[in-house]
């Protein structure tokens, strides 16, 4: 019977991990797509007139939305570092979307370590709920922590809250958070430069690396939390 059980938790931790992989894959393709709508709508110099006429309020309006993407969790950032990429160039855009990433997440960190469980239950949504218990659960360990920020690569937001409620200290979260958040970021800021540059290599290799870090990053997770439950 026992093993009948740990079978059924192994097979239902696999699905997870695929269905990770599937939101992560969802992710990039709609970043990608709002990305190269908006290049075909007003074509690439229109796109580099627009940001040369917005100035230090287009960067300034980057850096607001996409601390807005992590502080309300159902709104998606994943157009924004697309967009950064096709509008600035890689380095430029990632920079830009890298600071707007830290203050949103220390903001999120901070409203949850403060006002505890009711800021998690105005912010986040219902079906991420279970997640942030595992974490509570699992999460106050560095290694626990680590893993399962690997894990949940998909819902960067989620974790920021979550982790406010951990024993994790903030300089310990954020140099985790963003060690993990940098390259998933990076990749998409980077399809959103490869459409500017018209190089559609980029595009295959960073998928696949994507899907990739999800499957392995959401089974390993998984995997824990069945060996310890």
């Amino acid at each position: 019977m026992e093993i009948i059980t740990a079978t059924s938790e192994e097979d239902a931790a696999r699905r997870e991990a695929r269905n990770d992989a599937l939101k992560n894959l969802a992710f990039i393709l709609i970043a990608v797509g709002a990305a190269y709508g908006l290049t075909v709508s007003i074509g690439i110099d229109g796109l580099e007139r627009l940001v040369g006429q917005a100035g230090v309020w287009g960067v300034l309006a980057t850096i607001a939305l996409k601390m807005t993407t992590i502080i309300v969790v159902p709104l998606s950032g994943g157009p924004i570092y697309a967009i950064a990429g096709a509008a600035f160039g890689f380095w430029k855009g990632f920079a830009i979307t890298s600071l707007g990433d830290i203050l949103g997440f220390s903001v999120a960190f901070y409203l949850s370590r403060f006002f505890g469980r009711n800021v998690i239950s105005a912010l986040v949504p219902r079906a991420q709920l279970p997640f942030v218990e595992k974490l509570l659960v699992q999460g106050s360990s560095l290694k626990s922590f680590l893993k399962a920020r690997v894990a949940f690569s998909g819902f960067p937001e989620v974790f920021a809250y979550a982790a406010g409620l951990t024993q994790i200290s903030f300089l310990i979260f954020i140099a985790t958070q963003m060690v993990f958040h940098v390259p998933a970021a990076a990749l998409v800021v980077l399809f959103g430069n490869a459409i500017l540059t018209e190089n559609p290599l980029i595009f295959f290799g960073a998928t696949i690396t994507a899907v990739l870090l999800a499957v392995v990053g959401g089974w390993w997770f998984k995997r824990d939390l069945t060996q310890e439950a």
